[in-house]
C-alpha cells in the first residue's frame, strides 16, 4: 500500500508522457530499407524461369544476367545494412531525448512519435509547457556538425532533407492543426536537438530554430514567456494532441 502511494506520488511530480519514442524508425525503417528486395526477387524468379528447364536464354545471356543480379544483390546488401544502422541509431536518439523529457515537471506534457493528420509529418517530440509548445526534431549524427549559410552540415555535407526546414514545417503543421481544431493561439518553438554531438561554434538560434543537445534540453523550457500560458489553454491543446495519438 505504502509502495503504491509512494509510486503515484513520484509519478505525479513528472510530465505525463504519450506515445513510444523511436517507434517510427524501428518499424518503418526496415520496410524502407528492404523493399528493393521485391524487384530483385522478381528478377531472380524471371531469370530462373527463363533459364530452366527449357531455356529461353542462351548460356552466355543467362550467365551475364546472373552475374549482374549477384552484383546488384551484393550492392544492395551493403547499402541496406548501412541504412538500417542509420534508422536504428535515429531511434536510439529519440529514445534518449524522450527519457530526458519524461523527467520534466508535472506542468509539462510530452508527446512522442505523433502524427496529427494522415499524410502529415510525424513529430519526434512535442512538449506542451507553460512557456509554449516545443516541436523537437532529434538527430543522432556522427561527425562534425556546422552551420553554413543557414544550413546544417555534417562533415561538410548538407543532408538531402535539411533538418532546419523540416522542423519549421513541422511547427507550421502543428499550428495549422491546432487552429483548425479551435485551440487558442499559442507560441510554437521549433527545436533541433543533437544527441551525443555538440555542434561546432556552440549552441545558438539559427533561422528561428533553437539548437541544443540532450544535455541542454531542460534549459529550453525556462524563461520563454514572462506570463505562463493559462491552464485552460494548455488543457485544450493537451486534450487535442492526446486524441490524435490515441486515435493513431
Amino acid at each position: 500500500m505504502f509502495r503504491l502511494m509512494n509510486s503515484e506520488k513520484c509519478s505525479s511530480r513528472f510530465a505525463k508522457v504519450y506515445g513510444s519514442p523511436g517507434q517510427g524508425p524501428r518499424t518503418l525503417g526496415p520496410l524502407r530499407v528492404f523493399w528493393p528486395l521485391m524487384p530483385i526477387s522478381l528478377a531472380a524468379g524471371w531469370l530462373l524461369h527463363a533459364a530452366l528447364p527449357v531455356p529461353h536464354l542462351s548460356t552466355s545471356q543467362a550467365g551475364v544476367l546472373f552475374v549482374l543480379l549477384a552484383a546488384t544483390l551484393a550492392a544492395f546488401t551493403g547499402w541496406s545494412a548501412k541504412r538500417l544502422r542509420s534508422f536504428l541509431k535515429g531511434a536510439e536518439g529519440e529514445e534518449t531525448v524522450a527519457r530526458i523529457l519524461s523527467f520534466l515537471p508535472a506542468s509539462h506534457t510530452v508527446f512522442n512519435d505523433l502524427q496529427l493528420d494522415p499524410g502529415g509529418p510525424t513529430f519526434d517530440h512535442i512538449v506542451v509547457a507553460p512557456a509554449g509548445l516545443f516541436v523537437i526534431e532529434t538527430k543522432n549524427w556522427s561527425g562534425e556538425i556546422t552551420f553554413q549559410n543557414g544550413l546544417v552540415h555534417c562533415n561538410g555535407h548538407a543532408p538531402s532533407r535539411p533538418p532546419l526546414k523540416q522542423v519549421k514545417e513541422e511547427a507550421s503543421a502543428l499550428l495549422d492543426h491546432l487552429s483548425a481544431a479551435g485551440c487558442p493561439a499559442t507560441p510554437v518553438y521549433p527545436v533541433l536537438c543533437f544527441v551525443g554531438n555538440r555542434p561546432q561554434g556552440g549552441l545558438s538560434n539559427v533561422g528561428g530554430v533553437r539548437i541544443c543537445t540532450e544535455e541542454d534540453l531542460g534549459l529550453l523550457f525556462e524563461n520563454t514567456l514572462e506570463t505562463p500560458l493559462p491552464a485552460g489553454t494548455l488543457g485544450m491543446i493537451t486534450s487535442e494532441l492526446a486524441r490524435c495519438i490515441e486515435d493513431k
